[in-house]
């Protein structure tokens, strides 16, 4: 999305409030949220809100510039970088508008280019909406010099989409990171990513599926589901969700590859659920995965074992149910050697 000279990526609307001055970055479109407070808990519109991993991007000459933000309900951060190089890490306070003052670094430009094969050109400003808050634009100053959105050869040239649970979104992989292990699959596999993971959701809503599965600049799909579900829904409700979300994503992109993690193995050992109950809901669950494919012989559908992901506890924190940081990382490198042995 092009606005103000710059592009909005990963923000699928703009959006305002009553008496709430700005445009709010929408991750989902107003239409999706306002369909997602159907299960008890109440939290899919919520967690679709979050302006994770939405990026504001764009290129001048000007070496200072002042871009003004403020987050809606909460507290936040950005990450800002030029390009791939990491610039720092800024607060965005809730009740007022932040003037984040962004200077560029003249090493970055008095040395030459030594990145093999990056994913982004260094001239391209990029700040990144870090972790559960809800961001809001209200202007930038280059003073009299120009403004650009990035025009193509300055980006990655392929996108994948992702949608899962908390551990997708990178609920625990550190407060001041962006580096969910789909962050980090998709820099080595020089990849951009449109992450709508939802922390607490991810319940495979009929509202998701029909917007997810419009979104036709993802050149695959990856998608994590059923954690959040197993106490929630029977294997029945399962298969029906999860057929529809497969039907859709093949009759609308079904020339492109669609990769499925069936449900961590991490999640059957949780102390205080009915480990006995939860455990044949989710084989119900990956059973339901892998009968699908069986029945739909298509070599653009991928199941990944999730053993071969998260490989060992020592990943974990101590939940037991999220990755650590560390944990994010041998994620992202295990999902990336999955995944080249069918995109390189």
């Amino acid at each position: 999305m092009i606005y103000d000279n710059l592009e909005f990526y990963n923000v699928e609307e703009l959006y305002e409030k009553d008496n709430i001055p700005g445009k709010i970055l929408g991750r989902f479109n107003l239409k999706t949220m306002n369909l997602l407070d159907s299960d008890h808990m109440k939290n899919g519109k919520a967690a679709a809100s979050y302006s994770n991993e939405c990026e504001i991007r764009f290129v001048t000459v000007r070496k200072s510039v002042r871009l003004y933000l403020s987050a809606l309900e909460t507290d936040g951060k950005i990450n800002v970088y030029h390009g791939d190089y990491f610039n720092g890490t800024y607060d965005i306070h809730q009740g007022k508008i932040n003037c984040i003052t962004l200077t560029v670094n003249d090493r970055l430009y008095e040395t030459e280019e030594r990145a093999t094969n990056p994913r982004y050109s260094k001239e391209v400003w990029r700040i990144v909406f870090l972790k559960r808050f809800t961001a809001i634009y209200h202007g930038i100053d280059v003073s009299n010099e120009k403004v650009r959105p990035p025009v193509k050869n300055e980006l990655p040239s392929k996108t994948f989409l992702a949608y899962g649970s908390s551990i997708s979104f990178g609920a625990t992989s550190g407060k001041e990171s962006d580096l969910s292990y789909i962050q980090i699959a998709a820099r080595k596999l020089k990849y951009q990513v449109l992450n709508k993971s939802m922390p607490g959701s991810c319940f495979c809503e009929k509202a998701v599926t029909d917007f997810i599965t419009e979104i036709n600049e993802a050149d695959f799909y990856l998608y994590e589901i059923g954690g959040n579900m197993r106490n929630r829904y029977t294997v029945d409700e399962f298969k029906e969700r999860f057929t529809y979300l497969m039907d859709e994503t093949l009759r609308k992109q079904g020339n492109k590859p669609v990769f499925i993690i069936d449900v961590f193995w991490t999640l059957r050992n949780i102390p205080f659920e009915n480990q006995v109950v939860v455990n044949d809901i989710v084989d119900g669950y990956n059973q339901v995965m892998v009968q699908y494919i069986r029945n739909r012989p298509n070599e653009n559908l991928i199941l990944i074992d999730n053993k071969k992901i998260i490989t060992d506890y020592s990943l974990m924190c101590a939940d037991m149910i999220h990755p650590s940081p560390y944990g994010s990382i041998i994620m992202g490198e295990n999902l990336y050697h999955e995944m080249s042995k069918y995109l390189l």
